[in-house]
């Protein structure tokens, strides 16, 4: 019983943050292009300020150090892995809240060196992609905050070449370079649900709903594809004491909770203009103008219509509860909100009667029992766009409740089995008028997403969360959120990324997940 507090805790406290993504109202055709790799019309033609992924946690081999991850350049193969790099004329940042204003108080910043540049004499290019020369600074106060910045250079300091973990001052080291990129998600059939070729990720038939087509069962008890399988992408990891970036002040903010807890995002950058001088290199004197920003995972992909993603991309977490709150559905509470008992409990035993709560139709209840009572609640959670960490929770807790999932994010946790999971029991839907079941009453002022018609769903993510997972790992592992079944193991040691995948056909070499 303890156990199951902590999971509920962890999962409905932390990770509304973003799981919620996947509930939100985009218009019906609209597809996931990759989770938030290539997630809005201008990423997807400037891959190195891509941002694919964030991620903040405690090392675990030293819970006094906090490590500031990030990848870009997604879908990066493996047969030509000279080919990416970070970009020179790219501000990579990680920017913390500790005073709970949703206003940066610290950063971390990155700048590369192109291969051209003089500086890159010190840093040959490998046979793994390297040949970059790095600079790091910070934590440190930043000159300017918002959508524009300066390089600081001052603060804690590391530099040296990609693909060598650099040691800095201050206690602070960092890494960049190719990786196996860590996320996992079976983003090929989570499109052909919403396009309408498939209703599930894996076929069942619902004894109300009757046959609903999905992926069969494998020899090996899995039934999705890791979209992101056999790729490798550019990560670049830093790691912080804990002394350097914690807050002190007393907080009114109920963003940030605690003094021990930050608020973390990563932007990438491009200049106004880049002056190369023979004698010292580039001169990153100027003005950056931010490009994109990620906090949640999946948060733009899933979250907003594609018209507004670059805006979004541009802006601050300042401004997020004006602009993107309007997307956001109502949260199912402990009371009956249309007259149908369309309540957490109710859509519980929906959910039981459709044969999609225990395995082998769907994975297992997680909300029994939590008494929710505010029906914003998925708002005030998702906003800001801003990985809520705190830095007291110890490395190694165990369950969800740890220093991973939605406290920060680890490179393993399994983060969207737990957004379909909790998605499918806490948003709200409209089903049709005189169905009899939960959510079928008249809408009002309800902000619910449409399954107007039972078996369809015009709004298919409805039918995309239905089973509360994409069936990549086996079913025995379905409850444990710490694992992710990534295609190569995390090290052990700093910067802890995967391996990158090899050249085709050498020692190691895994190959892209087969296909049904």
């Amino acid at each position: 019983m303890r156990h199951l507090a902590a999971v509920r805790r962890g999962v409905v406290l932390g990770f509304f943050v973003a799981l919620l993504a996947l509930l939100v109202v985009i218009p019906t055709g609209v597809f996931l292009q990759a989770a938030d790799h290539r997630d809005s019309p201008l990423a997807d033609e400037d891959p190195p300020s891509d941002i694919n992924d964030i991620y903040v946690f405690l090392n675990p081999s030293d819970p006094t150090k906090a490590i500031f991850a990030m990848t870009v350049n997604g879908f990066a193969v493996p047969a030509v892995r000279s080919s990416y790099s970070f970009g020179p004329e790219v501000l990579y940042q990680f920017k913390i809240d500790n005073t709970g204003d949703m206003k940066e108080d610290l950063v971390i910043q990155l700048t590369f060196d192109g291969f051209e540049s003089l500086r890159d004499s010190r840093c040959p290019v490998s046979a793994g992609g390297g040949g970059q020369f790095v600079q790091v600074f910070g934590p440190t106060k930043p000159p300017t905050i918002g959508a524009e910045s300066v390089v600081v250079q001052k603060g804690p300091e590391a530099h040296g070449c990609t693909n060598l973990v650099l040691n800095g001052t201050n206690g602070i080291r960092a890494w960049a370079g190719l990786v196996e990129d860590p996320f996992v998600v079976d983003i090929g059939q989570f499109n052909r649900i919403l396009g309408g070729a498939q209703d599930t990720f894996r076929a069942v038939t619902s004894p109300v709903l009757g046959p609903l087509r999905g992926r069969p069962i494998r020899m090996d008890g899995t039934s999705g594809v890791d979209s992101f399988g056999g790729f490798n992408a550019s990560g670049l990891a830093v790691e912080v004491p804990i002394a350097l970036i914690q807050g002190t002040a007393n907080r009114t903010s109920t963003y940030l909770r605690t003094n021990t807890t930050i608020g973390v995002w990563g932007t990438t950058s491009r200049t106004v203009h880049r002056r190369l001088s023979p004698n010292r290199g580039p001169d990153d004197s100027g003005r950056f103008i931010q490009v994109q920003r990620m906090g949640h995972q999946v948060f733009k992909t899933v979250f907003l219509p594609t018209a507004v993603k670059d805006t979004f991309n541009r802006s601050v977490p300042l401004g997020d509860s004006a602009s993107v709150a309007q997307y956001i559905p109502d949260a199912l509470t402990t009371t009956d909100n249309d007259g149908t008992g369309n309540t957490i409990a109710g859509r519980g035993t929906l959910l039981t009667n459709l044969g999609v709560a225990t395995l082998p139709g769907g994975a297992p209840l997680l909300l029994a029992g939590f008494a929710n009572t505010d029906r914003n609640l998925i708002r005030k959670v998702l906003i800001p766009d801003v990985l809520r960490f705190d830095l007291s929770m110890p490395a190694a807790a165990v369950g969800v409740a740890s220093n991973g999932l939605q406290n920060g994010r680890r490179y393993h946790d399994d983060v969207i089995d737990i957004v379909l999971r909790v998605s499918r029991e806490l948003a709200d839907v409209k089903f049709p008028d005189g169905a009899g079941v939960p959510g079928s009453g008249p809408k009002g002022n309800r902000r619910a997403l449409d399954c107007s018609v039972l078996s369809q769903c015009p709004d298919r993510r409805v039918l995309a969360v239905l089973q509360g997972t994409d069936f990549i790992k086996m079913d025995a592992d379905l409850t444990d959120f710490s694992t992710n079944g990534t295609d190569r193991p995390l090290t052990a040691t700093f910067p802890f990324f995967g391996i990158a995948h090899p050249l085709p056909g050498a020692p190691g070499t895994t190959g892209f997940p087969p296909q049904q």
